[in-house]
């Protein structure tokens, strides 16, 4: 075999190994590209039921205890605004 023999089994031999590492490539990359995705699908159905469980907690819980504050801040302010009155009331009567 002369040289330019022992070049083209080279370049064909490089050229199969080339071709069925790529395949191999994009098999591994495929099957994580898959495993990946299940993962992402499963994350945002979690998040979307957190999602739930947040609104469902802010509905139920978070509004009427801040109802609630609030109105014991009105009565607060109230009953200091009927003492303010009276009591500036009591240093005008002096």
């Amino acid at each position: 075999m002369d040289l330019a023999a022992w070049r083209d089994l080279v370049i064909v031999i490089w050229g199969l190994v080339g071709t069925i590492a790529c395949i191999f490539i994009c098999i591994i990359i495929y099957r994580f590209y898959t495993r990946t995705m299940s993962l992402l699908e499963s994350a945002d159905l979690v998040v979307a039921k957190v999602g739930d469980v947040i609104d469902y907690a802010d509905r139920e819980v978070i509004r009427p205890v801040t109802q609630f504050g609030t109105m014991i801040q009105g009565i607060i302010q109230g009953i200091s605004l009927f003492k303010d009155i009276f009591k500036k009331k009591e240093e005008d009567d002096e």
